[in-house]
């Protein structure tokens, strides 16, 4: 029997637009019905996932960050930061490079106004809260995750970063344009969130696209990975999906996944 489903959003549960696919509330509320805890689990941050799911928020946990924050029954069950030092170290890596700095708090991101129309893209098209700052010193809260963002060019960019950082912190391109620090992933929020609520890995299902859902998908019974994704993400007892809210409804009628072809 499922108890616990989580999914990535960006090139998962969400349509082409960004946007949640008609009827997702309707099911989260038929899942919730059945017992089962939904989750969003992705690298935005919480305030952005709580307006997205407003209508049915208080029936869901959320995975933010990557993995450092999570969150169930409308309380915070931990977090993971990233070491100080570290942190530090990251961000002069991004500046280098040229990209475009995020940090990311319990509560807000952080910004550096250097560029109007990536700012007006993480406040009007991503709904982030923002707080700008006039320097990466001026954060003093624990830093959860650090993206830099860059229009053109990660591709030649990422494998210096992956070289340097693979074994530090998870460092994963996270798409086309960005690329995310966390000393978490997805698979730390899950654990946390098992750990919790009780729940085992063969009652758990989850769905992603990318990279940086991996330990997401290998915490759980039932990994989902979206048919346009990366064929190396493929494993034995993976299961391809095209769309995530058919598979969401049938579980929501059926309460399990034993109907469902591979």
């Amino acid at each position: 029997m499922i108890r616990l489903i989580a999914t990535d959003l960006d090139g998962t549960l969400l349509t082409s637009r960004g946007t949640l696919p008609e009827g997702t509330f309707e099911t989260v509320e038929a899942l919730t019905a059945r017992g089962i805890l939904f989750t969003a689990c992705s690298g935005r941050q919480l305030g952005n996932l709580r307006r997205l799911f407003a209508p049915v928020a208080e029936q869901m946990a959320f995975i933010c960050e990557n993995g450092a924050l999570c969150v169930h029954g409308g309380e915070v069950i931990g977090t993971t930061a990233i070491a100080p030092d570290i942190a530090q170290e990251v961000i002069a890596d991004i500046e280098r490079m040229g990209m475009n700095l995020l940090i990311s708090g319990r509560h807000t991101t952080y910004m550096l106004d250097r560029n109007r129309r990536y700012t007006d893209d993480i406040v009007y098209r991503l709904r982030n809260t923002v707080t700008i700052i006039d320097s990466p010193q001026d954060v003093t809260e624990p830093m959860l995750k650090i993206s830099g963002q860059i229009d053109e060019g990660l591709s030649q960019i990422a494998p210096e970063l992956l070289r340097k950082w693979a074994g530090r912190l998870t460092a994963t391109v996270s798409g086309p344009d960005w690329f995310d620090f966390t000393a978490a992933n997805k698979g730390t929020g899950m654990r946390m969130l098992m750990a919790r609520t009780g729940i085992q890995k063969q009652e758990a299902a989850a769905f992603g696209d990318s990279f940086n859902d991996e330990s997401m998908l290998e915490s759980v019974g039932y990994p989902f990975l979206m048919r346009h994704a990366d064929p190396a993400l493929r494993r034995p007892g993976i299961r391809l999906c095209a769309q995530v809210l058919p598979v969401l409804r049938q579980i929501a009628r059926d309460g399990s996944l034993e109907s469902l072809s591979e």
